[in-house]
């Protein structure tokens, strides 16, 4: 996996996918797998913009028993599957539990029957996987088992609780890259930093994009009858080049903080918002917006809270507002938790599609979101041959989402109508290695799965490579070279927040950035101005993601 733009430049190809986040991966690797010459242009690094923005969950697709959206359910599942033969090794069961209250939509004879018919729905849905990897069945808690999983949770009119099994992918920029790098093995082409000015439309008919290097400032043209344009909250900005109609109707900033404290260990845990919200996509009304916290790396994500955006900005900057509104929610909800600021060490941001608001004032307006993903064929939507519009909505669902673009495209699909999915098998050569390493390096196998043989190859070559730059997360020198060498990262933030663990769970000190740097200074050339540069370029981004008013004196003080 190689950053070779001549390899875009000089060859004509079936298909050009711009946007390297979920949807934009798994439909390239569908595609790719499926025979076709495909194309990935990526504007910043792969899997960095709203599919950075997540609570690491794998629905199973219970929550949309309240929509009676049966499809999004099978579509889930579907999904699931897809997610579990890419990369096992990234994905964990994780029970669940919401408190019941009373007899109505949060009482334990409505919920159990929800269990009974999810289950039923879902009867296949373990069909395929490792044992590791199964879900269990839902079931209903008592109240002392409830408060036994948090002990604070609201106690009056308590009568237990709803268990059920979601999956924590561990690290969802690798489970991203994962579909990427698996669509290379089938010799298809793609480049971060590489941006998508306009798609080239003549006679109503598309011919290729007009891209810009971010890192060289080159700009040519990759040649294309086919365009699928999954550019996520860009879509509008690539339109408005192309002369297009806008598809989506307006976006709003989604926001996850993740807390460095374990509030419910082991466990996923939804609890009713304290102000009133109503989904008018919903069949069966709750009246309060759910707040998740998800159990990760010893820590917790908690989220969503939404916000429209002003205008046609695409900057994800995270506010001390933002994070207050948070923080002041889970105390009024939880209060055991008494969070304050010091114990967030990170959040994450996306835009994702909202409906636009009608009769209030755009400020203040709650945002009604968007529940279905969309493929727009504007062949048949505008008489605009050659185009595809792909409006993602969740991270769980695009690979099923992927599926419904090849089955629109029709094309090399295999005798069962859908394409290769899952990692390289191991060779013989492949276990030696493994047998080698794998007990002396033990995260490795557990976070890079079938890759791990690249970095063992990089020790076996030079043993110095298998110091640690880090031991909370490990990080070895060898996972640094191997994500310059093996998959495309060319800034040091790059292999902070999305190669390696090493940022995931909060920001490192100056003394391991500077560690990391080097390793890379070496691969890549880099002077000492280059690596400062780049290490106030992560800073930065920490600071922008920790709603901090006084950024500068932060980055000094790390």
């Amino acid at each position: 996996m190689k950053r070779d733009l001549s390899l875009l430049r000089d060859h004509n190809f079936d298909a050009v996918v711009i946007g390297g986040g979920i949807h934009g991966a798994t439909v390239f690797h569908r595609l790719a797998a499926a025979g076709l010459k495909i194309a990935l242009l990526e504007r910043n690094d792969f899997g960095s913009g709203t599919s950075a923005n997540s609570l690491k969950i794998l629905h199973s697709g219970l929550r949309y028993l309240q929509h009676l959206n049966f499809k999004r359910i099978r579509e889930s599942i579907r999904s699931r599957k897809l997610f579990m033969e890419m990369a096992p090794h990234l994905i964990t069961p994780m029970p669940c539990i919401m408190p019941t209250y009373g007899l109505g939509l949060q009482g334990r004879p409505v919920m159990a029957i929800a269990l009974a018919l999810f289950d039923l729905i879902g009867c296949d849905r373990n069909q395929g996987a490792p044992p590791a990897n199964r879900a269990g069945r839902g079931r209903i808690l008592s109240r002392r088992e409830c408060l036994a999983i948090g002990p604070g949770i609201k106690a009056e009119g308590l009568t237990g609780a709803a268990l059920w099994y979601d999956d924590m992918i561990v690290n969802t920029e690798r489970m991203t890259l994962a579909f990427i790098k698996a669509a290379m093995r089938h010799d298809a082409v793609g480049a971060n930093y590489l941006q998508a000015d306009r798609i080239i439309i003549a006679d109503r008919e598309v011919r290729g994009v007009e891209v810009s290097d971010r890192l060289g400032g080159a700009a040519f043209t990759v040649h294309a009858p086919l365009v699928i344009n999954a550019a996520g909250p860009w879509l509008g900005e690539i339109q408005r080049r192309s002369r297009q109609l806008p598809t989506t109707e307006d976006l709003a900033k989604a926001v996850n903080i993740v807390v460095d404290r374990a509030l419910f260990p082991g466990y996923g845990v939804g609890l009713a918002g304290s102000t009133d919200y109503v989904d008018h996509d919903a069949a069966f009304k709750r009246r309060k917006r759910l707040y998740f916290f998800a159990p990760w790396q010893n820590r917790t994500i908690i989220g969503t809270t939404y916000k429209y955006i002003a205008g046609q900005d695409t900057a994800t900057i995270v506010t001390d507002e933002d994070i207050v509104e948070i923080l002041r929610e889970v105390n009024t909800i939880y209060p055991m938790a008494r969070l304050t600021m010091k114990d967030v060490v990170f959040s994450h941001a996306g835009l994702v599609p909202a409906y636009r608001p009608a009769g209030s004032v755009r400020h203040s307006a709650e945002p009604q979101m968007v529940k279905h993903s969309k493929v727009i064929d504007h062949t048949r939507a505008d008489g605009l041959k050659g185009l595809l519009t792909i409006e993602g909505v969740k991270y769980t669902t695009a690979p099923a989402i992927a599926r419904d673009v090849e089955m629109l495209l029709a094309t090399g699909r295999g005798p069962d109508g859908s394409a290769a999915v899952g990692p390289r098998p191991h060779g013989f050569a492949d276990r030696r290695l493994i047998d080698a390493y794998g007990r002396r390096f033990r995260h490795i196998e557990q976070v890079y799965g079938p890759d791990c043989v690249e970095i063992f190859q990089i020790i076996a070559a030079d043993e110095r490579s298998a110091c640690y730059l880090r031991l909370d997360p490990p990080l070895l020198a060898a996972e640094v070279i191997h994500a310059v060498r093996e998959e495309m990262a060319v800034k040091l933030s790059d292999v902070v927040l999305r190669r390696t663990d090493s940022g995931t769970t909060g920001c490192p000190d100056r003394h391991d950035l500077r560690a990391i740097a080097g390793v890379m200074a070496g691969e890549l050339g880099w002077d000492e101005p280059r690596i400062e540069r780049e290490i106030a370029e992560v800073l930065a981004h920490y600071a922008g993601n920790l709603g901090l008013k006084g950024k500068k004196d932060w980055m000094e003080s790390r």
